[in-house]
Parts: structure tokens; C-alpha cells; sequence
């Protein structure tokens, strides 16, 4: 498919080209300098008025990325201002000062003692002044690297700051709860030394909280190792002996009955130090001495060396990754502490405060099922953790930084799933997050589109009225980032609801080891950075419009915060590494859940049940107002609840009101059979009322309620966003387009959707804005806002027919009163790109852009009037191909030029990073030029960056896909020059990775036909066209090749059509022919059939076309040949020989790998195994499935990850499955269509410890 830019945005780039004459670093040109801008720089939390077109052109730096950047030098006043002058220039206004490893000028050996010192605190003053001087923003960072509370180790150990001697406080590390059990028989003696005992030293040391007994109610052990984890326990029979233990001995005598004694012993952690700080001891999140200390040594001394900054140079402060690391799922936390839960001493008499009794009588519950009282302890137990955690750490924080008119920033530890909330947060995320005033997030390794993080992000922004939430992002992306997938993950945070960007990182240097942490820097260093302006402009204007607004969500989705706190046990629950057979299926169905709806376009917010529950401990008072639930400003038309486990009675109680007032509740994938109280009866009484089904077997139920009010259980996800659809306002709706992203903002009177392609594939769709009004176009990459050209109104709703280019993003607007109602000229329909359309002196026209020759038509109504105009282009539009020989050069000293075909630079130079310019000379055929074509220089694959020149004229410069520059004006008849300067990403030079590197190709003048048509007064508009993708497809023989045939046409009444297809003989074709007939009465419509091309099981390789042809009534056809090659396979191994693992190693965490009978056999031994496979060679234009045969003795997640030409192993290019335990199942991984071959498979196959057999992996046609 030919990729186009519209005229607009065609038209803005080149311009914007033309005036980039400034050379920067590597000789890139910028495409807009900023030291000329004069800075408008709002607060982040100032209030917004109505859209404004000038703030979207101009963003202000608050809109605009902000640079977390790393102290990890030896600094001089000379180098800071010198990269405060980069900032400047390249569009970077507001910036993080974050201290970090390399601090004071030797990595690893100076930080600690330079963060904090008198010097340090010169060096940020020169900088403060500096940032007041330029109107910059300065941004701190609470601590020395990463997590936040240790103060550079000085709140543990003490030492120096700013001049002053700080007391060491040995106690202030984290402390946890650890549980170790015993077997007793009923009828002997239990004699032993109980644990906890102090071996006289002066460091902290555990001690014996309590020692419970308990009787067994089952079959089989209460412990493996010491460990208490087991058999299920008779909580009613606890016995506290505490009291019995004399001199460090317990002896006590067991009744009948088998018993399990357990002790639980509260430890110092260790084990856990900052991460890059190996010898600093971490602190006590949950003891208020700790932060107040903490806040003596860090906020105290900025604020009585810069008070008179608070609150204008210094808007906020950031804290980073606090929490708690005791039972961290990657073992961080060290071995001793598996199985723990976070304490601190003291918390015992806290807990029964919280409470309202002993609770630590009933912490069995914690690691075991004890009966009726384990929910009730499990909930209790977090709630009160989450309680304290807000009191002692969150809190006190936020209450100081509001106090000294600075913003608190939040970057909790591990977003993605419910354990790791549970493990590290306290057990709900949103309790956590209450106080801070700047809610963020942060998005590391890589871009995961199924992740729920800006979700979770703007949903806590939504829930507490916060002005808005960040994004720290790119930390560890590897130094491959490029500017493309920069483009792509910003645009889905923005779409997610995230609206202030923090660029993780830019890099003070990058010498050493400093290359290597967390990279890559984005600043001066990396290769791309001349063009960083260009990227600041567009995320300025992706966040700009929600800057103020209110969220128009119409979804609110259920945390399951009982669930969380109550399913599972410290031992099965594991966060990333897998959460186990009962909390895993709460967390597959809350994300799964999400991903459902966001690709149907029903946005949403994640409504914690404590707020549903009206729990004071969030602070927040959700009413149900005419249908709805309504908070702040936000109202939500319809509640969803992904599966859950447990549930309170207070939140079951409003979702009744919602019902009985007209609202909607559904809920997927299993009902909660247990109360979070323990009140288990009447939860499921009142569910099964709801719902109309028996929560524990529940089936499919619809069940009406007074007002309108609807309740519905659906067993799986299959038909929720169309039941969600039915009883919402969306706000938009498309067509089905699973990878666009839409949000819907409203700043007073104006509404905005942002519209973000997350593929890498044009996506042509329709989309029905629940607004009436003229609709405009407000594109991020330029700045530019115009009117749609086509559009239409129906009813309340108006039509706008949407063509997205890969990854692109869009604002579509509606300001009321922005254009004179009526008499905005537009077109209603049309199959070409209109650029623009005018009504002058009575005529009705329309400029009309066609890239294939055929029917080109318009139509429109104006001012009560329609009009219509139909052309045919015969125009072949072929395009002239610019391969052969071209002559390549490396822009560095000595370097001579070579001719060579297209492709990679890395042959000649592996290590090479930086720019290479290729210069084709070519002669344009007669004609080529005609007056009526337009040409676009189709540049095909360029890694990364590319700036043309043609005839020795700018023509522009482009920085992702599709790269694309409009030629029409450069060219002349005859000979012609094209120059190509391409630069990559700066991972060759840093990692020796060799990634593909240059213009790959292939190189094209795509012409399109300019077609200038005036619309005529009541002519009515019939037309036809047929598109079938994919253009090819292959297949191995008796399996199917599918194509989508989309029909495409408008007719004053139905459309109708008959579309058949021919195969050769032999084969089979389902359907052979579909009779099309859709009711169109003067609009566009489409419509889209699955064709099943099937050769026969004993075909040969080869390639055969395959012809579709439309014809309709009046006569007309239209055709249209695709390709199916038959290939036997790509790629396979079955392991059918003993001791031969075909190429597949253990790479981390696999033990006992060996093929033996027909299958690949191994344990994983930890959170995150993987094997990796062979060097293969399988090209991807159509797309690759994965095929997995697999048995495994747990449950968890796999993910498949795979290595092409284009780079190495990346989230990015992986594919996650759920890994049921059990008998074999087969995994299908699909690999999507894509211009690159795979070279290598690496399969995770499960998220946690077992045994697994491997019977086959296949490498199939899509």
C-alpha cells in the first residue's frame, strides 16, 4: 500500500524544511530552532481556558518534554551552562536535576560523598540561577539514584550535609515479618529454642513477634523447609503461646489433633540495598521517625538554601520507587525474606489499633486458608499496612511539599500488575497514590501496548482531581531507541491519559560504565538529538489540548482492591514472575479487560472498590447522580468489573444505586464468592439480586432493573464492548479498528479526541463523534489546524472519515463558534485525499488528490443543497524506481565514497554510528513531470533519520514512518541529483550491535494525480472499488491463505455488488462468490469480506495469482490480483531425536535442558526463564505465526520474543500467552506483517518456578 502524507501536513513539513538552515551537532538540521522562542512557561497545575490553535503551534515548556537529567559526572559551571544552552536550543525547557551514579566525577566511588555536600549544593544554586535567568524550570530529585528515603545512605548511617554531621540510626532499615512453622502431633511435646534472638551486637536484630498454634484441618504438611505455606488450617483453633516462652524456649504440650506451630519473627532487611547503591542500607517505610528524618536531611536543606525558589524556578520535587522490598518478585529482597510481609517494630499494637482487635492473633490467614476469619485478616492486614505506609511516608511528604508551595511527584515501583501492587505497594494502588500531588508513572525495557500503565496513571489524576499525571519514560530502552518508536510511546501514554512527558534521560556524560546505566541519554550524545526539537514540538502538542481538561471517560472499570489484598499468599504471589493460581486469573482478567475495551475506543477510568465503598481512607465521595457515577467532574455512564474474588458489601451497595437509578454494571470472567469482612452469605444473595445469576456457578444473565438500570454477567470477554457500546455515550465510535487509541477531553465549550495509530500499517476507518459541529484537524508533527475537509452531519453525531498513517497521532477538535454554522464549505464523501474545498462566486469546488488510477468523486451538501461530481483518472500513476547503484559516503574525515546498491552501511562499517549520505543521478522519463501529477520521493526503509536534497535543494527532512518527502518543485526534466543524508541510531557505536543502518529501500517517485473538480448542483454520485490485502500471502499446503477484500463506493440508494474469485484448478475458495448490498443513500460505505484461498494438501512450492472481481449492476468491474506462494514451512523444530536440542540453549534460569522422547524437556527455576533458539533467516512481508506445543506442571505467563534484521530481542517485538497448567496445549504467537526477516526465537515459557515439555515449535505462514 502506497503510504501518503496529507497535503497539510506535506505542506507544513516542507516549509519547515526549507527555513532549517542552522547546522547543529553531526550537521542534522533542526527543523525549528527554539533560542529564538520566547519561553511561555505556565505553571504545570495553572488552569486552561478554551482550545487555543497558538498554544498547539507554540506549545508551552510545560507541555513540552522534560529532561531527567543525570548528574553523573564531575560537574563544572562551564558544562552545565553549556548543556543548559542545549536544552534551550532543542526545544527542552524544564528539566530534573538527578543525582546519579558517577556523581562527583568517579563512578561508583565518589556519589555518596559528593551528593549532598556543601559543593553539590553550590553547583544546584549556579544551576537555579542559571535556570531563573533563561525562565527555565528546575524540577528536584529527593535522593542519590533510586529508591527514595535513604538520602545517599545518611538516613541509615549518617554523615555530612551541606556542612552539618547527621546521627546514624541503625534501626531506620526495613524490617519484615517472617513466619517459620513446625509439624506437632497431638499427645507430644513441641521442646525447642524459638527464633528471634538477639546475638548481642549493636545492629539491629530480630525478634519473636508472636508464636500461634493451630490445628490442621487436612491432609498433608503445614511446612516445606520451615516455611509456613501447606495444609489448610483450623483458624478457630489458634492458641497464641507467647506467653509460654521462657529463657528462649517454648515447651508446650499439643492437644489432640495435628498441629502446625508457627513463629513469626520480625527481621531486619538485609539484603536490599538502593539499586546502585551496594553498600547503603535501605530504610523503614512504615516508621514516621524515618521520613521525618529523611525530609530534615533532603527537603530542609534545599529549602533553606532555596526557599525563594519554591514554588516559581522550582515547581515540584520527585520521589522515586519507594515500597517495599522485603518479598520483591525478582528475590532483590535476598532468599531469607521470601514468604515475608512487610513490619516494623511496634506495628503489632498499630495493627489492633487499626483493626479494632488483635489482629496478629488471626496472621496465619496471611499463608494459610484458616476458615471463615482468612479474608477478613488478609484485608485487614493490608489495609491497615496501606494506612500506616500513608501515614509515616506519603503523607508527611506530600503535607511538606504543599506547605512549601511545591508539587509532590509519585513514581511507584512496577505499574503492571495486581501482585506487584499488592507485594510492593501495600495492596492498593490507589490508597498509595492518594497525596501526592503529581501523580506519575514510568515505562522502562521497552513499549508494551497491552500494558495498563497510563491508564493507571491518569485514572489515580481522575480520581483525586489532580491537574495532571506524568510519564517518566525510556529508561532502559536501550541505546537502538529511535525517534520512531520515541513518536509511537508517547503518543500511546498520551492516549492512555497521560499529559506531561519526563524524558528518562539526559546523560551529564556518558564515559565508562555510565554508557551502560539505564541508557540511553536522549541529550547532545545520541545521534538523534539535532532533531529533538521536532520531538519536543510534537509532544508539546499531544499534550497540550489536555492540559486542564476533564477526561470525558464513560467506562469506569473496578480495582479489585479486596481481591488483590485477599487472594493469595506471599509465597504463589510474585508480581512480574507470576501471581498465581488464584490471584494470576483476577490479574489476566483486570488487564484483558482493559485491552478489550481500549480496542473497541470505550475509554475508561479504574475506579478503586474502596472508593465504591465510600472508604475514608481515600478520601474521596463518589455519588450516584441521574444513571451515573459522578466524582469531581468526572462522570462514568456504566461500571465494569473484570473478575474478582472478593468484594465489600459498601461497594455492592453502590453499584445497586447505579442499577436502580438507570445505570449499567457488567461483570466478566467469575463473580466474588467471598465478602472482604468475612459477610460471604450476604454478598452472594445480594449479587445473585443483582445480576440474576448464582455467584458461585454463575452463567450468562441480563437482568433489568427499575429506570432502565441494566446488570449483566457475561462468562468471558467476547461480546463486553458490545454490551458496554449499547448503554454508553462514547464519544466516538469507528468503525472496527483495534489499533486506534482515542481520547476525548472537553476544555469548557471545546471537545478534542486524540486519535492514535499504535500499528505500524495505514488504518482507514470511520469514525461518529457524539458532538455536532465542524470538525478540525490538529496535527502534532506541524502544528497545523484546519478544518476536515470531509465530513457530515447525522443528527447529534457528525461522520468523519479518518485515513491514519502508521503510528501517526491527531487531534480531531470541535470549538463551538470557531466557524460560521453552515457555511463552512466541505465535502461529504469522497474515495480520493481532498485537500481542499471552496465555494467562490456560486461553484462548489474541491482540489482532490488520487494515487491509482480509476472512478475519483465527490460529494457534498451545502447549505441545504447537494452536489455531486464523478472523473476518472487514466493516469497510470506507475511509479519510477530509483534502484541500481548509488553512491554512499560516511560524513567523517578520510571517507571515501563507494557505489553499491541500497542496504545497511553495517557490511562496510559495523560500528559505525552517525550519518552516511547516498547520491543517485537519474533521468526523468518525458512526461513524468505533467503539470496535473504531484511526486512523492517513497524513500522505503531508512534506519533511522533522513534528510533529502534534490538539484542541491532542501526538500526536506523526515523522522519516521512513512518516509515520504513531496519532490514536485525540486525535480526537473531530465537529469537529476537526489541526496539522502541518513542517520542511525547510536547503538553501534555504543553496544557493537550492528543493527541495520542506513537507506535500506527500496527508493521510488510515487506520482499522484492532482484532480481539480467543481461539483455539480443535484448530480447524483455512484461509484465502486475493491481493495484486497494483503497483496501476498504464503502458506503451506492444505492450509488457508486469508484476504480481506474491502468494498468500497457510494450510491444514491443501496450499494450493490457481486465479488468472486478465481482459484486454480485444485484448489478451493470460501466464499466463492458474496453478493454485497449496503445502504449507502449518498454516503461512503465500506464493507469487508474474508476470502479463504486453500491449496491442495499435495501442492508444490510456487506462486499462483489469484484474482477478485466486483462487478455491479449497472456493468462496471472492478479487479483486483493478489499472489498466494505455497511453501512446505519456514521453520520447525520437533525434537525427535534424543539428545539433539536442534539449537536451542538455556539462556537463564532452565535447568536439565535435553530432548528426549520427541520433546524438549526442562524445570525453570526462577521468575524469568528463557531459552534461546537457532539463527534462522524468514522474511516477515506477511506476517509469521509462532506455533508452541507445550505442557507445564504450573500455571502462569509466557511470552515469545523475537530477533529480526531490524534489531534484537525487545518488548516491542514479543508476544505475550497465558501458560495453563497441565496437558499439552499449543501457543499461537503471531509475528505481524513487517519489511525485515526473523533471524531468532527466544520463548520465556512460564512466569515462575516448574517443569516443562517443549513437543514443538514451527515457524508457519500467517
Amino acid at each position: 500500500m502506497t503510504r501518503r502524507s496529507t497535503a497539510w501536513r506535506r505542506r507544513t513539513r516542507t516549509a519547515a524544511a526549507a527555513l532549517a538552515v542552522v547546522a547543529l551537532t553531526l550537521g542534522l538540521t533542526s527543523a525549528s530552532s527554539a533560542t529564538d522562542r520566547t519561553p511561555s512557561s505556565p505553571a504545570w497545575d495553572d488552569a486552561t481556558g478554551r482550545l487555543d490553535p497558538a498554544a498547539f503551534a507554540d506549545p508551552p515548556s510545560t507541555s513540552r518534554p522534560h529532561a531527567f537529567w543525570f548528574w553523573n559526572g564531575k560537574l563544572t559551571e562551564a558544562e552545565l551552562e553549556r548543556q543548559l544552552d542545549e536544552m534551550q536550543d532543542n526545544g527542552v525547557e524544564e528539566f530534573f536535576i538527578h543525582p546519579r551514579q558517577g556523581l562527583g566525577g568517579e563512578f561508583g566511588k565518589t556519589e555518596n560523598t559528593y551528593y549532598l555536600s556543601t559543593d553539590y549544593f553550590d553547583t544546584v544554586g549556579f544551576v537555579l540561577k542559571e535556570a531563573r535567568s533563561r525562565k527555565m524550570k528546575a524540577w528536584l530529585y529527593d535522593d542519590l539514584n533510586w529508591p527514595s528515603g535513604f538520602a545517599g545512605g545518611r538516613t541509615v548511617r549518617g554523615g555530612d550535609v551541606d556542612g552539618r554531621t547527621i546521627e546514624a540510626d541503625p534501626s531506620y532499615v526495613p524490617w519484615y515479618l517472617s513466619p517459620s512453622a513446625t509439624e506437632v502431633a497431638g499427645g507430644t511435646t513441641y521442646d525447642a529454642e524459638v527464633p528471634g534472638r538477639s546475638d548481642g551486637s549493636d545492629t539491629p536484630q530480630p525478634e519473636l513477634v508472636a508464636t500461634l498454634a493451630a490445628r490442621k484441618s487436612g491432609d498433608g504438611a503445614c511446612a516445606t523447609n520451615g516455611e509456613a505455606r501447606g495444609v489448610r488450617l483450623d483458624g478457630a483453633s489458634t492458641i497464641e503461646l507467647t506467653d509460654q516462652i521462657k529463657d528462649g524456649r517454648l515447651t508446650w504440650k499439643a492437644p489432640a489433633g495435628d498441629w502446625c506451630v508457627v513463629h513469626l519473627v520480625q527481621r531486619p532487611l538485609e539484603n536490599y540495598h538502593p539499586d546502585l547503591e551496594p553498600d547503603e542500607p535501605y530504610v523503614d517505610m512504615l516508621n514516621p521517625d524515618v521520613t521525618e528524618k529523611f525530609i530534615d536531611i533532603t527537603h530542609e536543606t534545599y529549602y533553606e538554601r532555596f526557599g525563594r525558589h519554591f514554588g516559581s524556578t522550582i515547581p515540584g520535587i520527585f520521589n522515586d520507587e519507594p515500597g517495599f522490598y522485603n518479598n520483591f518478585p525478582d528475590n532483590r529482597g535476598g532468599l531469607d525474606s521470601r514468604g515475608s510481609i512487610p513490619w516494623t517494630p511496634g506495628f503489632r499494637a498499630y495493627l489492633a489499633d487499626n483493626a479494632g482487635y488483635d489482629l496478629t492473633q488471626d496472621l496465619l490467614g496471611i499463608w494459610y486458608d484458616v476458615g471463615a476469619t482468612t479474608t477478613k485478616a488478609r484485608v485487614d492486614y493490608y489495609d491497615a499496612l496501606s494506612d500506616r505506609y500513608n501515614e509515616a511516608h506519603t503523607k508527611p511528604l506530600a503535607d511538606w511539599a504543599a506547605e512549601h508551595d511545591i508539587a509532590l511527584i509519585s513514581n511507584p515501583l512496577v505499574e503492571e500488575d495486581l501482585g506487584s501492587h499488592k507485594l510492593i505497594e501495600g495492596g492498593s494502588w490507589f490508597e498509595m497514590s492518594r497525596h501526592y500531588q503529581l501523580p506519575g508513572m514510568d515505562l522502562i525495557s521497552g513499549l508494551n501496548t497491552s500494558a495498563i500503565t497510563p491508564k493507571l496513571n491518569s485514572s489515580v489524576a481522575h480520581l483525586f482531581d489532580r491537574k495532571r499525571n506524568l510519564a517518566e519514560t525510556f529508561g532502559a530502552f536501550g541505546w537502538d531507541l529511535t525517534m520512531e518508536e520515541m513518536k509511537r510511546t508517547v503518543a500511546w501514554e498520551a492516549a492512555g491519559g497521560v499529559d506531561l512527558i519526563d524524558n528518562h534521560a539526559f546523560y551529564y556524560s556518558t564515559d565508562g560504565e555510565r554508557a551502560a546505566e539505564s541508557p540511553p541519554s536522549q541529550f547532545f550524545q545520541n545521534t538523534f538529538w539535532p532533531r529533538f526539537s521536532q520531538y519536543a514540538e510534537m509532544v508539546g502538542r499531544l499534550t497540550e489540548p489536555a492540559r486542564g481538561a476533564t477526561a470525558m471517560n464513560p467506562v469506569g472499570v473496578l480495582y479489585p482492591s479486596s481481591s488483590i489484598m485477599a487472594t493469595g499468599t506471599p509465597w504463589d504471589v510474585r508480581g512480574f514472575a507470576g501471581n498465581g493460581p488464584d490471584l494470576g486469573p483476577v490479574d489476566d482478567s483486570w488487564t484483558g479487560t482493559s485491552n478489550d475495551l481500549l480496542r473497541a475506543q470505550l475509554d475508561f477510568d479504574y475506579l478503586d472498590e474502596l472508593a465504591l465503598a465510600g472508604d475514608e481512607d481515600l478520601g474521596v465521595d463518589v455519588k450516584v447522580r441521574d444513571g451515573e457515577l459522578a466524582l469531581h467532574k468526572q462522570r462514568w455512564q456504566a461500571v465494569v468489573l473484570p473478575r474478582t474474588t472478593v468484594l465489600s458489601l459498601e461497594s455492592v451497595r453502590t453499584l445497586e444505586r447505579l442499577v436502580a437509578d438507570g445505570g449499567t454494571v457488567v461483570a466478566v470472567d467469575g463473580l466474588a464468592t467471598r465478602e472482604a469482612s468475612g459477610r460471604d452469605a450476604a454478598l452472594q444473595r445480594r449479587l445473585t439480586a443483582l445480576f440474576g445469576t448464582d455467584p458461585a456457578a454463575p452463567v450468562a444473565s441480563t437482568k433489568k432493573h427499575r429506570r432502565g438500570g441494566l446488570a449483566a454477567y457475561l462468562p468471558d470477554r467476547s461480546t463486553l464492548a458490545e454490551v458496554v457500546s449499547a448503554r454508553v455515550t462514547p464519544g466516538v465510535t469507528l468503525d472496527a479498528a483495534p489499533d486506534l487509541r482515542v481520547r476525548h477531553v472537553k476544555r469548557k465549550a471545546d471537545d478534542a479526541f486524540l486519535v492514535v495509530n499504535l500499528s505500524g500499517d495505514e488504518v482507514r476507518t470511520t469514525a461518529r463523534f457524539d458532538v455536532a459541529g465542524t470538525p478540525e484537524n490538529w496535527d502534532p508533527e506541524t502544528g497545523e489546524t484546519q478544518v476536515a475537509p470531509v465530513f457530515r452531519r447525522d443528527g447529534d453525531q457528525t461522520v468523519v472519515p479518518l485515513t491514519m498513517e502508521p503510528y501517526e497521532a491527531r487531534w480531531v477538535t470541535f470549538r463551538p463558534g470557531a466557524h460560521p454554522k453552515g457555511k463552512v464549505a466541505h465535502l461529504t464523501a469522497t474515495n480520493a485525499q481532498a485537500e481542499d474545498v471552496t465555494f467562490t462566486k456560486g461553484t462548489l469546488r474541491t482540489t482532490l488528490v488520487a494515487d491509482r488510477p480509476g472512478e475519483v468523486y465527490a460529494r457534498s451538501e451545502y447549505r441545504g443543497r447537494e452536489y455531486g461530481a464523478v472523473t476518472t483518472v487514466d493516469d497510470p500513476l506507475e511509479a519510477l524506481s530509483l534502484g541500481g547503484d548509488w553512491q554512499f559516503r560516511f560524513d567523517q574525515d578520510g571517507a571515501q565514497s563507494v557505489t553499491r546498491p541500497l542496504g545497511s552501511w553495517t557490511d562496510l562499517d559495523r560500528d559505525y554510528s552517525g550519518s552516511g549520505t547516498y547520491t543517485k543521478t537519474f533521468t526523468i522519463p518525458d512526461g513524468f513531470r505533467a503539470d496535473d501529477r504531484r511526486l512523492q520521493l517513497d524513500l522505503g526503509r531508512v534506519r533511522e533519520l533522513a534528510e533529502v536534497t534534490v538539484n542541491g535543494r532542501t526538500a526536506g527532512s523526515v523522522d519516521w514512518s512513512p518516509y515520504t518527502v513531496d519532490v514536485t518543485d525540486l525535480l526537473r526534466d531530465g537529469k537529476n541529483v537526489i541526496e539522502v543524508r541518513v542517520t542511525n541510531a547510536s547503538a553501534n557505536a555504543v553496544d557493537g550491535s550492528a543493527a541495520p543502518s542506513g537507506l535500506l529501500g527500496p527508493v521510488a517517485l510515487r506520482p499522484q494525480k492532482v484532480v481539480d473538480l467543481a461539483l455539480t448542483q443535484g448530480t447524483q454520485v455512484t461509484s465502486l472499488d475493491l481493495a484486497v490485502e494483503p497483496g501476498s500471502a504464503s502458506v503451506i499446503p492444505g492450509r488457508p491463505a486469508r484476504f480481506t477484500a474491502t468494498v468500497s463506493g457510494i450510491a444514491p440508494d443501496d450499494l450493490t455488488a457481486t465479488l468472486s474469485t478465481a482459484v486454480p484448478e485444485g484448489w478451493t475458495v470460501d466464499p466463492a462468490t458474496v453478493e454485497i448490498t449496503e445502504p449507502s443513500s449518498g454516503t461512503q460505505v465500506r464493507t469487508s469480506v474474508d476470502v479463504l484461498v486453500t491449496p491442495p494438501s499435495d501442492a508444490d512450492e510456487g506462486t499462483v495469482p489469484v484474482t477478485l472481481t466486483l462487478a455491479g449492476p449497472d456493468g462496471r468491474t472492478v479487479a483486483r490480483t493478489v499472489h498466494v506462494t505455497v511453501v512446505h514451512s519456514f521453520a520447525a523444530w520437533e525434537f525427535e531425536i534424543d539428545g539433539e536440542t536442534e539449537g536451542w540453549s538455556a539462556a537463564n534460569q532452565i535447568e536439565g535442558l535435553a530432548a528426549s522422547g520427541g520433546a524438549l524437556r526442562f524445570s525453570s527455576t526462577g521468575g524469568d526463564p528463557f531459552l534461546v533458539g537457532p539463527q534462522v533467516s524468514v522474511p516477515l512481508a506477511d506476517g509469521a505465526v509462532v506455533e508452541v506445543e507445550m505442557s507445564s506442571t504450573a500455571g502462569g505467563g509466557g511470552q515469545l520474543f523475537w530477533a529480526t534484521t531490524d534489531g534484537g530481542f525487545a518488548e516491542s517485538r514479543s508476544g505475550r500467552f497465558s501458560v495453563e497448567s497441565g496437558g499439552t496445549r499449543t501457543y499461537r504467537i503471531v509475528i505481524p506483517r513487517q519489511d525485515a526477516s526473523l533471524t531468532q526465537l527466544r520463548l520465556d515459557p512460564l512466569t515462575g518456578t516448574g517443569d516443562l515439555v517443549v513437543d514443538a515449535i514451527r515457524v508457519l505462514p500467517s
